[in-house]
């Protein structure tokens, strides 16, 4: 069976419940903005996702995980990479592969299949947009894989329950619009990241949120969440409009008056004058003779 087809037509939700119900087993590819996600199916459940765009894959997860990490005395990615390879059927599952061999425990399998599906399937509820397309001849990803699967009945309550939250959170966000002040100018003594050091000295009842979004060169969403921070723990608050100050220009110093030359001083400076010229003329004349 294959089916392609647009979000438009079939929401994600639906689709999910459509294989599910169907009992369906292969691979189902969603284009979203960032790539391409892929979810397999067995039978009707959600065995295995991959998120669209560069990811962490399965081997990569269950390396970091500090339980396996433990059991492989710190040569996890080394231990890994070789049953994967050499010690693991073709069609066994790497998890189930790895619980076999005393090396992680189903709870840790439960929590690395937990993350496939918020970051690979979770994430997509969100797309209103995009095509689909299933292909019910495509092989198993057994080494994706940790041997768990749900149902898609669950999987869509879940995503639409994740869904509803984010939204209402998005529905509480500070206007865009909306200025703010801080409460104090003392420095806050709570340990802020960067960015809400950033949004704390920005606010000013003369500039909106959107404004320090470009300023920050920052999303407006995160500069919401960031300033809704700010507002639970009392650093900042609404305030109105506020027009900036205007600038003013220094006024120039003024320089003293002038004041007006005695006559008689101009009259005795003459005076002085025509005197060295006739002394000068004199001079000059008897050197002549």
């Amino acid at each position: 069976m294959a089916m392609i087809g647009e979000l438009e037509d079939f929401g994600f939700s639906e689709l999910l419940q459509i294989l599910g119900r169907g009992g369906k087993s292969g691979q189902l590819s969603v284009w979203a903005p960032s790539g391409v996600a892929h979810i397999w199916f067995y039978q009707g459940r959600v065995v295995a996702a991959s998120p669209p765009g560069e990811c962490l894959t399965l081997e990569q997860r269950l390396c970091q995980n500090p339980e396996l990490r433990s059991n492989c005395g710190g040569s996890t990615e080394r231990v890994v990479h070789k049953l994967a390879t050499l010690c693991c059927p073709i069609n066994q599952p790497l998890g189930a592969c790895l619980r076999k061999q005393g090396l992680i425990s189903p709870a840790g399998l439960a929590m690395a299949f937990r993350q496939q599906l918020q970051d690979g399937v979770y994430a997509l509820f969100e797309l209103e947009t995009g095509q689909f397309s299933f292909n019910a001849k495509a092989p198993m990803p057994y080494g994706e894989m940790t041997g768990l699967s749900k149902e898609c009945l669950d999987i869509a309550v879940v995503g639409l329950r994740q869904l509803e939250k984010r939204q209402q959170q998005i529905r509480d966000l500070p206007d865009e619009e909306a200025y703010f002040s801080r409460c104090s100018d003392d420095l806050p003594l709570a340990r802020l990241s960067s960015l809400e050091w950033s949004v704390w000295e920005q606010v000013s009842p003369h500039r909106q949120l959107r404004q320090i979004a470009l300023e920050l060169e920052t999303d407006i969403t995160t500069i919401q969440q960031t300033c809704g921070r700010l507002l639970q723990v009392g650093l900042i608050q609404e305030t109105p409009y506020a027009p900036a100050p205007a600038q003013t220009s220094p006024s120039p110093v003024p320089s003293p008056p002038e004041e007006p030359l005695n006559s008689s001083l101009l009259n005795r400076l003459a005076s002085v004058l025509r005197g060295i010229q006739k002394n000068g003329r004199q001079a000059y004349s008897g050197s002549l003779h």
